[in-house]
């Protein structure tokens, strides 16, 4: 689904200007459109590119789950966030999002040896996004 200029603008502004899941400020270009409830491209091998011995995927322009392709579907993401979402739910990525402490401990010096000097305080606070907590104060209003 192709978004017009008049719809990006309406998106970006749903919560406040700002990506739907950490809250950053979102500028007026380089921003994502993500779909909540994700949908799949479906790709196919380049057939042109394969009789020249390269092996490349072609996007098809179909999707799975055609029905959420709408645009109450979409919500404004910077483009870290989309990306990393990818094709999870939001309770996926919510749940990936709280894996990353242990898989940055697990995997990086740098953050364990940051943690042991105090420059990084870990802690179980739940992974809140900012739709959660922006549409929240819409309802205390």
């Amino acid at each position: 689904m192709k978004l017009t200029t008049k719809q990006r603008s309406a998106l970006r502004m749903k919560f406040g200007g700002r990506c739907a899941y950490c809250g950053c400020l979102l500028p007026e270009k380089g921003w994502h459109a993500d779909h909540v409830e994700p949908v799949l491209r479906i790709s196919e091998i380049d057939e042109v590119a394969r009789k020249k011995g390269l092996w490349k995927l072609r996007n098809t322009g179909d999707v799975t789950y055609a029905s959420r392709e709408n645009i109450e579907n979409h919500y404004p993401a910077c483009a870290p966030c989309n990306l990393f979402k990818a094709t999870f739910s939001v309770e996926v990525f919510r749940e990936q999002i709280a894996k990353q402490v242990e898989r940055a401990r697990a995997s990086s010096v740098n953050f364990r040896t940051a943690e042991r000097f105090g420059q990084i305080e870990v802690t179980q606070a739940p992974v809140i996004f900012w739709f959660e907590r922006y549409r929240e104060e819409e309802n205390a209003a």
